[in-house]
């Protein structure tokens, strides 16, 4: 595809040369002579990149590109990518330039090789960005837009174009996965997506949100007769496809359910909106579903309808869950959680018990904390999975089941329900919690290194005969005489391989192994052979697409068999060492990286003399502060190493200005204020670790927004700079420095108080004042753990 490049500069000898040198290349070129030119085409036209002159009349490049940035927030459109153009020589608007978001430097008098080969770069790295804003946006199956990326599009579209918001609901989908399986589900629902847009029009937004739920804004459809054709067409066209998917013998009432809203594009609430058309829906649904219903106030509220099997069917089968944890007072709780206990514990899945304590701020009434303890249940219930429960003991405790976690995300689970809280309604409770896992009873996975073979066949000689051929090779056998017998036998055991015979009485091998692979647990991933004395090309094809790693013929080959069950041990075994081998360099990897990531920061506080070992100080600090912020092991780690180099840029003063002991001068303290830069320079393409330079050019902000290098302010600032911010500050007060003692602990305390809400975040000011509380011996200084 061609690409289409906007060339803008107010000499039109640059537009000539410009021109020619793009068109060899096969791009289109449009050029224009002013930045006011530039917004103005962009209100009709999208093109790949935008060449920028600096220097020109009237608006030059840093504000035509402010506003540019301006106009796509506003549009809601992705950034179109910046080359700045210039002769000037300097560095200092090349800086300017890359702070603001340029894509690259490009200067004049052109060189045509070097302008192509950037100009290429660029649009390279653009498509990169493209593909990674799509993967993230875009729902896999269906190709629509996935949830997140819908809420947010509409959140912005529905405020300022009037349409129609549509919650779209299939009905009766769960009969197609429950009668012809997932996969044909798949296929219903790339049809009915494909469907919604081959009938909605082109500047109409469509999004799933869920399994089979969808939302649509529409701005082509504008009367009741325009939404009534959409939905008989919509239905008998789903019909049709339906048929030609799933057979002309399909009889399931597949068809779609359409609540609309009238909005008028006046700042409407999306939320709300939703919730009213999700009523109108609702009204389709209890009114013989397959059609539309358009929300008017006077619908009747939930309690006035009549309530029978039916109704109650539809309502808990037909939509979704609501995607939060099982809420439950004390009396229903009990039951449920011995049910619970006993399923873990018979089907092999671990939880996790949790006790959460909240206590409130002494500063607020009774009333409000009540009001706080419930409002965090409801938190938690949010954050938590649907598969959670979750009692409320006391009114500040709550007590949680997690299931089916693995031991080592329990952290993790509290951490984003602590500082998910914390974000939204900082240090209103203490939190404090303890927590105990329960790992289920080990299956029986037959012990030793021996290979273990379940063989599955309804002829007792069979079974006899590959025992015998298998012991002989000190392998272990279990037989089974029937594809129930084996997913019984599999809920309390794990062989390595499964030899399964295809033509059974009951549940033949075709049937059992598609049951098999429909299992949630690791028993799904047990290999399968076939056994058969068929000589039929289809059935082993058959076999080998539902995922069968071999087919043995019958009567069993003593070699063959064997042979044919080692290799497949073996490269279990391989692969079991490849994974263990990944594991354990993946370790050292990470190990190596800290490693040299502690020299680093070693070599450059080795630069000041005064400053051994503040980088390790400040990253221990801040690790303990994001710690009892609420972040997960992983959060930990990476903020660890965030602090370790956050004074990476000093590599970029001079050494005489670092120790100079006397007071710097304003050109020099300048000079001290260009490391965050600097250091966010050296770190920013570390594309393994994105938010590695957060740390190093923002640590010097300030809450009140007037600490460097951007000036920025409050939530402006990156989380995990303002808590690099507070302990950078603490290791400079408790270390001895050129100009003077390690301050004392109390005035040090003083300070954090003082500068909370100016200097520092109030959360983790606070947090820091804590730490000093529970610090009376002040260890937490340079040398203070010697």
């Amino acid at each position: 595809m061609t690409n289409h490049i906007v060339l803008v500069d107010d000499d039109h000898f640059i537009h000539r040369i410009g021109s020619s040198i793009l068109s060899k290349h096969g791009i289109d070129v449009t050029t224009l002579g002013s930045g006011a030119e530039l917004l103005a085409y962009l209100e009709d036209n999208t093109p790949d990149l935008v060449l920028l002159d600096i220097m020109m009349p009237e608006m030059d490049g840093f504000e035509t590109l402010t506003k540019l940035r301006k106009f796509e927030k506003h549009r809601g459109i992705n950034e179109i990518p910046v080359i700045f153009l210039t002769s000037d020589e300097t560095n200092e608007s090349e800086s300017k330039g890359f702070e603001m978001g340029v894509s690259d430097y490009i200067r004049k008098p052109f060189k045509s090789e070097i302008l192509i080969k950037r100009i290429e770069n660029v649009l390279n790295r653009q498509q990169l960005i493209n593909r990674f804003h799509e993967e993230a946006t875009i729902d896999n199956l269906t190709g629509l837009l996935n949830k997140s990326a819908t809420n947010d599009k509409l959140e912005m579209v529905v405020r300022r174009k009037p349409g129609f918001l549509m919650m779209i609901d299939l009905d009766s989908f769960k009969l197609v996965n429950d009668i012809y399986g997932h996969d044909a589900g798949d296929k219903i629902l790339i049809c009915f997506s494909n469907l919604l847009k081959k009938l909605m029009g082109s500047d109409d937004i469509i999004g799933r949100i869920g399994g089979d739920e969808f939302t649509a804004f529409s701005v082509s459809f504008s009367t009741k007769s325009d939404l009534q054709k959409f939905s008989d067409n919509l239905n008998s066209e789903l019909t049709t496809e339906a048929k030609q998917i799933l057979g002309e013998d399909m009889d399931i009432p597949l068809g779609a359910s359409i609540g609309v809203i009238y909005l008028r594009g006046k700042s409407e609430d999306y939320a709300e909106a939703l919730k009213k058309a999700d009523k109108a829906l609702y009204q389709v649904k209890n009114n013989g579903k397959h059609g539309f219903y358009v929300y008017t106030d006077d619908i009747a509220p939930d309690d006035s309808c009549i309530m029978d099997l039916e109704t109650l069917t539809k309502i808990m089968s037909e939509r979704n869950v609501a995607a939060s944890a099982l809420k439950l007072d004390k009396s229903s709780f009990v039951g449920v959680y011995r049910f619970v206990m006993r399923y873990a514990m018979r089907y092999h899945r671990n939880a996790c018990k949790l006790l959460i304590s909240l206590y409130a701020d002494e500063s607020i009434s009774d009333k409000d904390a009540l009001e706080a303890y419930e409002m965090f249940g409801d938190h938690i219930g949010n954050i938590l999975r649907r598969s959670d429960l979750l009692m409320q003991v006391r009114n500040n405790m709550y007590f949680i089941v997690l299931t089916d976690i693995k031991e080592e995300a329990v952290e993790q689970v509290v951490g984003n329900i602590i500082r998910n809280w914390r974000e939204k309604h900082g240090d209103l409770l203490r939190i404090t919690y303890e927590t105990e896992f329960l790992e289920s009873e080990l299956l029986y996975t037959g012990g030793g290194d021996k290979l273990w073979v379940a063989v599955v066949d309804d002829d007792e000689m069979n079974l006899k005969l590959a025992e015998r051929i298998l012991t002989k090779s000190d392998i272990n056998v279990s037989k089974l005489s029937s594809g129930e017998d084996l997913m019984v036998f599999l809920k309390d055991h794990r062989p390595d391989l499964i030899l399964l015979d295809v033509n059974m009485p009951g549940m033949d091998g075709f049937e059992t192994l598609t049951k098999l692979r429909a299992e949630e647990t690791e028993i799904a991933d047990i290999p399968v052979v076939f056994l058969t004395s068929e000589n039929d090309t289809d059935t082993e094809k058959k076999a080998l697409k539902l995922g069968a790693k071999d087919f043995i013929k019958k009567p069993f080959i003593p070699e063959i068999l064997t042979l044919r069950v080692k290799q497949i041990a073996e490269l279990l075994r391989l692969q079991k060492r490849l994974s263990d081998e990944v594991a354990k360099k993946t370790k050292e990897n990470e190990q190596l990286f800290l490693n040299v990531v502690s020299s680093l920061a070693g070599a450059i506080d080795a630069k000041d003399t005064y400053t051994n070992g503040h980088s390790s100080r400040v990253a221990e600090y801040a690790k303990e502060i994001s710690r009892r912020y609420g972040y997960n092991m992983k959060e930990q780690s990476d903020i660890y190493i965030m602090a370790l180099l956050h004074d990476v840029g000093k590599i970029g003063v001079p050494d005489s200005i670092i120790n100079k002991p006397d007071k710097l001068t304003e050109e020099e303290f300048n000079e001290i204020k260009k490391h965050p830069v600097i250091g966010s320079q050296i770190l920013k393409n570390i594309n393994e670790m994105p938010k590695l330079s957060v740390g190093a050019r923002w640590h010097h902000e300030r809450y009140d927004g007037t600490g460097y290098p951007d000036g920025l302010a409050g939530e402006e600032i990156p989380e995990e700079a303002r808590i690099i911010a507070v302990a950078d500050s603490y290791d400079a007060m408790s270390s001895n420095r050129s100009y003077r003692n390690i301050i004392t602990q109390d005035k040090i305390r003083e300070e954090f108080v003082i500068g909370s809400g100016t200097q520092f975040d109030p959360r983790f000011a606070e947090i820091m004042i804590k730490m000093i509380d529970e610090d009376p011996d002040y260890t937490m200084r340079e040398g203070g753990k010697d």
